[in-house]
């Protein structure tokens, strides 16, 4: 029987057609073999037995067929209620499903698919399944073809572009519909969108691997303070590898330098959530010390610390340098001030008992040298307790006249100029006075009888100011300025003095840089381009003076 559902009316049709056929059969039958053959008719009362029977049977044949009919409907009915469920669901699914024809024409195309496509429902439904031409774009018909070909696919990494051109990465999954025939006639795509996935685990390798190639000593711990993770730089610095340190407390590097107090102050810090930061004294497995600055930061999930991470910056070597620059800058200054105190004196005593000219020039010449040896000592003082103090802000203005009045009182004779753009009273690093009177001083007594400085916003960052000092004299010596930017000299390569060390250091040091030009009349012109400070620094009043020779 077909699978199309029968009516009443079909049943009843039937029934009939079955008691007609059976009522013409009976009747038929006899009048056919009485007149054929002669043989006597049945008695009206069999025939009646007959027809009786025929109407039993043809509402025994009704009943069963209407039975059927019931059932189909039924069958039927539950058909269409998991279709409409099936239809609900693919329409609710946050998760984007679309069916096509093989011939790549929509069937099926829910709101999540418009969600993450760009396409409406509207629009792809009966045409052609929608692309956006790309280099990216996954192949279609391969899929199409691949998923005929293994009867459906599972999890299969695709790349798509949506229809504002964006990629998106995706998993899908596949599954064929045939006709009672086999022939396909839809295939269905599912597609999770796995982009915002795939992005976090490329971030976490690209932190895994920052973590694994940084210099720094870094490990884990869980909130007990048990080590979870080592980096290599930590094996390299503690010597202990990480076999050995996960498991383990920090106490495997305690070197007993650091007194209890120490260890209470830091886990009262990270218990509470801030973050610790201090010099430590701790011991490799050699049992060899070494000197570390130490960061502790709490790692939390909705307000409960679920771990610790910490890093460690070896600064043994870096401190024992700063230690030796330190001891040997101190002897250097005191024996050379002393050296050349006798050496002046002896100098002077030559001068004055010089009995002819050629004498009194070489003792004067002396004497000068002396002096400059000593003021390039005080010079080398100067810098260092620049770049180890800390800097306070003050107005630029009040900088910049102050440097320049001192200049027009040390050099009547000269001209010194200063033109401040309107609106820049800003604060900037107070110790940049001391360059800019260094980069005055300096111009007035080697370059010419002019120097001129500006003031100004930088054109190109608003949060600069710059300061260019500039002048008429024969300009600086281009092996001084290249020394300062290749960071250093050679034996061969070197400047003369220190003064253009002292500018580029302290303008470094106020967080900005220097730059060498020339002025129209040949001259030099250094720019310092400064940050604006936001005045949240200790603004100083103290004048900040420096003059020695370069």
């Amino acid at each position: 029987m077909d699978d199309t559902p029968l009516d009443t009316y079909d049943a009843r049709a039937i029934a009939t057609a079955y008691l007609g056929f059976g009522a013409i059969g009976i009747l038929g039958g006899e009048l056919v073999l009485s007149t054929l053959f002669g043989t006597q008719m049945a008695s009206p009362s069999a025939i009646g037995k007959g027809l009786l029977f025929v109407v039993v049977s043809s509402l025994f044949v009704g009943f069963l067929v209407n039975r059927k009919n019931e059932r189909i409907a039924q069958q039927q009915a539950s058909v269409r209620t998991s279709l409409e469920k099936l239809e609900n669901i693919v329409s609710a699914s946050p998760i984007p499903i679309v069916s096509v024809t093989p011939d790549r024409r929509v069937t099926r195309w829910n709101e999540a698919a418009t969600e993450t496509f760009g396409w409406t429902r509207d629009e792809v439904l009966g045409a052609q399944l929608p692309s956006v031409a790309s280099d990216r774009q996954v192949g279609v018909e391969e899929i199409l073809e691949q998923t005929t070909r293994e009867d459906g696919l599972s999890n299969v990494e695709i790349e798509l572009e949506r229809r504002d051109g964006t990629v998106g990465e995706f998993l899908l999954s596949t599954a064929l519909i045939r006709n009672r025939d086999g022939d396909v006639v839809e295939l269905v795509g599912v597609l999770v969108d796995t982009t915002e996935q795939k992005h976090r685990e490329r971030r976490l390798r690209e932190f895994e691997m920052a973590v694994e190639q940084a210099g720094h000593a870094i490990y884990l711990t869980d909130p007990d303070g048990t080590i979870t993770y080592v980096n290599p730089a930590f094996e390299d610095i503690t010597g202990f590898t990480r076999c050995e340190a996960v498991g383990e407390t920090p106490h495997i590097l305690k070197s007993g330098e650091m007194d209890d107090s120490y260890y209470d102050e830091l886990w009262a810090t990270i218990e509470s959530g801030e973050t610790w930061q201090e010099r430590i004294i701790d011991q490799r497995k050699s049992g060899e010390l070494y000197t570390a600055v130490q960061t502790i930061a709490p790692i939390q999930r909705d307000d409960e610390i679920v771990g610790y991470v910490a890093i460690q910056s070896d600064i043994t070597d870096a401190e024992l340098a700063q230690q030796r620059l330190g001891v040997l800058n101190r002897m250097f200054r005191h024996n050379l001030r002393n050296r050349m105190n006798v050496i002046d004196g002896y100098a002077e005593m030559i001068r004055n008992d010089a009995e002819d000219e050629d004498n009194f020039h070489r003792a004067n010449n002396i004497v000068t040298a002396a002096n400059e040896l000593v003021a390039l000592a005080e010079k080398a003082q100067t810098v260092a307790d620049l770049l180890e103090s800390d800097g306070k802000t003050r107005c630029v203005t009040d900088l910049v006249d102050e440097v320049a009045d001192r200049a027009r009182s040390c050099h009547p004779e000269a001209t010194v100029g200063v033109d401040i753009e309107p609106d820049v009273a800003h604060l900037v690093d107070n110790r940049v006075g001391v360059a800019v009177d260094e980069l005055v001083t300096n111009a007035l007594e080697h370059g010419g009888e002019t120097v001129q400085v500006d003031v100004y916003r930088s054109p190109v960052d608003d949060a600069r100011l710059l300061i260019r000092v500039s002048d008429d004299g024969p300009g600086l010596p281009r092996g001084e300025w290249d020394a300062i930017e290749r960071g250093g000299e050679t034996p061969l390569e070197h400047g003369t003095g220190m003064g253009l060390w002292l500018v580029h250091w302290v303008v470094t040091k106020a967080g900005g840089s220097t730059q060498l030009d020339t002025t129209p009349l040949g001259g030099a012109a250094v720019t310092l381009k400064l940050p604006i400070d936001d005045g949240s620094g200790e603004e100083s009043d103290d004048d900040t003076e420096l003059h020695v020779e370069s």
